[in-house]
């Protein structure tokens, strides 16, 4: 089985799913090859191939392979230092606030999940919906 990022736009929950059909189609002896990019995904595979240095033009070699503690024990793999927890992604200390005045109002919105939801949306800020899809 060879899949090309099959984690994008799943709910947590569904995810897990996912890993878990993935193991057990290793474990009935299966050959399983992913690309992907989520945490729990590298964390769940036996073997590592990360490729890099950089995106595009600035990649293309693999940096480091094997078990998931052979990759974070190479500096140079950027995918090493973000699941060591040697880099990070770093949450914003200092948030901008929303300004009630300034919104994108969603009335009766109707479509694939969606069942006449109505929202209120700030504008100029980051805003991220989430949920079961």
């Amino acid at each position: 089985y060879v899949l090309d990022e099959p984690s994008i736009g799943l709910h947590q929950r569904d995810n897990e799913r996912l890993l878990g059909t993935l193991i057990h189609l290793r474990d009935l002896g299966n050959t399983v090859i992913v690309v992907e990019h989520d945490e729990d995904a590298i964390r769940a595979a036996d073997h590592v191939i990360d490729i890099g240095p950089g995106a595009g033009v600035h990649g293309g070699e693999v940096v480091a392979e094997g078990p998931l503690e052979a990759i974070m024990a190479v500096p140079e793999s950027l995918t090493g230092q973000y699941m060591s927890g040697k880099r990070k992604i770093e949450v914003p200390k200092k948030r901008v606030p929303a300004n009630p005045e300034k919104v994108l109002k969603l009335t009766g919105a109707r479509g694939n999940n969606l069942k006449d939801v109505t929202l209120t949306l700030p504008v100029g800020l980051f805003t991220c919906i989430t949920g079961v899809s």
